[in-house]
């Protein structure tokens, strides 16, 4: 993981009527490995993005910030003073006075991408970014990291609808970033309550598990549990314990001499035929003829 190398680049864009209309368009990215000691910023920047610790910057744009390495510290108006450790994702708002650097003793290791549109202010109206919230854990990722590299190697190379390309890459870093951040903020409890579901579901392979008591043995509603479920297994409830009941079919037809229609019942579906019609879906193959060794 992480294991992508940062060489100094930085390129600013022309921006065309076109891309606007798009919704999401990239003005600027970039990496920097900033060693210790080094004055920061050590790139010349345009003057619009150029600052100075003692002063500060406002920008007329978006811009998010990954830093992977190192440490420093962050400061904006909305959000005060906030420590930076690799693994922090930090926004930049137009129109919100900000500074940051690295640590001097340390440095860090910094990709960033500016942008703007329709698109992230719909984002800020409807909070799922916020100048108040600016700093972000996500820890270090390769869903984040990726996009970052790969709309890097957009930029250099400029190929045909570029500007889209990279549009839609930095849309897949603000998603992974959230996605990141209620991954950490939730995801022991989650994770803790989907294990115990799914063992509920395993120690009862030849019940017909109600999913509204299961939900309620974990204080969650049914389609809180529902998606939560689905989002950790790739599998709704129902069809975890579906694929359990036929897995614990092809058990029985090797193991016992009960016929289809008691595995039928002793499975709860509805009928054999239901059963084998089931199973043939699930295996590609009748009970019968998995019983008799076809698979």
């Amino acid at each position: 993981m992480m294991s992508h190398s940062t060489t100094n680049y930085f390129r600013y864009l022309t921006v065309g009527d076109r891309d606007i209309q798009w919704g999401l368009y990239v003005t600027g990215a970039g990496c920097t490995v900033v060693p210790p000691g080094i004055h920061y910023p050590p790139a010349v920047h345009p003057e619009v993005y150029h600052f100075a610790w003692e002063r500060g910057r406002v920008l007329p744009e978006h811009q998010i910030v990954y830093i992977t390495r190192g440490e420093g510290e962050f400061e904006s108006a909305k959000a005060g003073k906030k420590k930076i450790t690799a693994g922090n994702v930090f926004l930049l708002f137009p129109g919100e006075w900000h500074r940051y650097r690295p640590n001097r003793e340390i440095g860090w290791d910094e990709y960033w991408v500016s942008y703007n549109g329709d698109y992230p202010d719909r984002l800020v109206k409807h909070g799922f970014i916020s100048p108040e919230n600016p700093v972000l854990q996500t820890g270090l990722d390769d869903a984040i990291l990726h996009p970052y590299v790969n709309l890097l190697d957009q930029v250099r190379s400029e190929p045909v609808g570029y500007q889209q390309l990279i549009a839609a890459d930095t849309t897949t870093i603000l998603a992974a970033v959230l996605a990141a951040v209620r991954s950490r903020r939730n995801g022991g409890r989650i994770d803790a309550m989907v294990r115990r579901a799914k063992l509920i579901l395993e120690q009862q392979p030849e019940e017909l598990a109600s999913m509204e008591r299961l939900a309620a043995e974990l204080n969650l509603s049914p389609t809180h549990f529902h998606r939560l479920f689905r989002e950790h297994t790739g599998l709704s409830p129902y069809q975890y314990h579906l694929q359990l009941r036929i897995n614990r079919a092809k058990e029985m037809l090797h193991g016992t001499n009960l016929s289809i229609k008691q595995i039928a019942a002793a499975l709860g579906f509805e009928n054999p035929y239901h059963f084998s019609k089931t199973f043939k879906k699930k295996t590609g193959m009748s009970p019968s003829k998995w019983r008799g060794g076809g698979h």
